[in-house]
C-alpha cells in the first residue's frame, strides 16, 4: 500500500496544477479561489505564494529557463518567481469573467493546450454556481494564435497525452468523462481529432485532472470521490488509490527520480476534513513521462529579456 504524507499543510480553497520544476527541483500548484501561485522546494521546506488578480487555474513549463506560462482568469501571461515578474500574453477565453480557464498543458510541438467552463468564482474567491456545457477546448500557438479545438465542455479537466504522444485525453467533470483523441503532430502544428469515450461513469467521484506515467497509464484523480485511479491505456482501472480528503483535483510526478506523485486536494465543500486543501505526496513505481515546454516565440524571448 503506498504511505499518502502530506507535505504542505497550509491549505489551498482550491488546489490544482501541480508541475515538478526539474531545473530547481521543486513543485508549483495554484490555488483557483485563492487567486495563487505556490511553490514548494522539497530539500529545504520552503513554501512560497504569490497573489493574482483572477483565478489561477494553470501552469506550464516554457523553453525560457525560469518562465511559466499561467492560466489566469480567461487570458494566459509569462511569470517568472525571481523577481515576481509578469507580462501579459493573450486572452484566451474571450467570454470572461462569465467564462473562465480551467485545467492546461503544453503539447510536444510546444502549444498550449487548455480547456474552459462557466466560471464558477466569484470576485471574492467564493463558489458560484457553474451549469451548462459551454466550455470549450482552445489551442494557443507560440504566437498568441487562439483557436477552438473542440466545444461543449461542462467542467474542461485532464489535459495529457500518450508517452508516444499519439493520443491525447481530455474531459468533462459534470459528464463524468474522459475522452481519447488521435494526436497528430507536424512541426510545429498540432491537431486532436476523432474523439471517443476513453472511460465514463466510474462510480468513484468525477474525474478531474491527472497526470501519465511512462507505462501508458493515466491517473486521474476524482472529485469527491477521495481516490486516484490508475487507468490502462484500454481504459481498465488497475488500481485505486485511496486518498485521506473527499476532493482530489490534479497530480503532477516529480522528484528526483520521477517516482514521486505530488497532489492536490481542495478545502471548498470539506471544511471539516482537516487536511483537505493540502498538498501530498507518495512514492510509486513508476516514473511520469515528463511534461513538454511551451514554446515561447523569439520576439516574446525578446520582451521577456528586456530587449523589446
Amino acid at each position: 500500500m503506498k504511505v499518502v504524507e502530506c507535505v504542505v499543510r497550509e491549505r489551498s480553497l482550491c488546489g490544482e496544477s501541480p508541475l515538478w520544476d526539474v531545473e530547481t527541483q521543486c513543485v508549483y500548484w495554484t490555488d483557483i479561489n485563492g487567486f495563487a501561485i505556490r511553490r514548494l522546494c522539497p530539500a529545504t521546506g520552503e513554501v512560497k505564494s504569490w497573489k493574482f488578480d483572477a483565478p489561477v487555474t494553470a501552469l506550464a513549463l516554457t523553453s525560457m529557463d525560469g518562465w511559466l506560462v499561467a492560466a489566469v482568469g480567461g487570458r494566459l501571461l509569462f511569470w517568472t518567481a525571481e523577481g515576481d515578474r509578469r507580462v501579459e500574453f493573450v486572452a484566451v477565453e474571450r467570454d470572461w469573467p462569465k467564462h473562465r480557464l480551467n485545467d492546461g498543458a503544453a503539447d510536444a510541438a510546444g502549444n498550449f493546450w487548455v480547456g474552459s467552463m462557466r466560471n464558477n468564482v466569484a470576485a471574492d474567491g467564493s463558489e458560484m454556481k457553474a451549469e451548462g456545457l459551454t466550455g470549450s477546448l482552445y489551442r494557443v500557438t507560440p504566437d498568441g494564435d487562439v483557436s477552438v479545438r473542440d466545444s461543449e465542455f461542462g467542467i474542461a479537466n485532464t489535459v495529457v497525452w500518450s508517452p508516444d504522444g499519439a493520443t491525447f485525453y481530455c474531459g468533462c467533470t459534470i459528464r463524468n468523462v474522459i475522452w481519447a483523441y488521435d494526436f497528430v503532430v507536424n512541426g510545429a502544428k498540432s491537431e486532436a481529432q476523432n474523439r471517443r469515450v476513453f472511460v465514463e461513469k466510474l462510480g468513484e467521484g468525477l474525474p478531474d485532472g491527472s497526470a501519465m506515467d511512462e507505462e501508458g497509464f493515466v491517473w486521474n484523480c476524482r472529485w469527491g470521490g477521495g481516490c486516484i485511479l490508475r487507468i490502462s491505456p484500454a481504459g481498465e482501472v488497475v488500481e485505486k488509490i485511496p486518498m485521506p480528503v473527499s476532493n482530489i483535483t490534479n497530480c503532477a510526478f516529480g522528484g528526483a527520480d520521477g517516482r514521486t506523485l505530488f497532489v492536490t486536494t481542495a478545502s471548498m465543500g470539506a471544511e471539516s476534513e482537516k487536511t483537505a486543501g493540502c498538498l501530498f505526496a507518495m512514492q510509486v513505481p513508476v516514473r511520469g513521462t515528463g511534461v513538454e515546454k511551451f514554446r515561447i516565440s523569439p520576439e516574446w524571448v525578446a520582451r521577456l529579456a528586456g530587449r523589446a
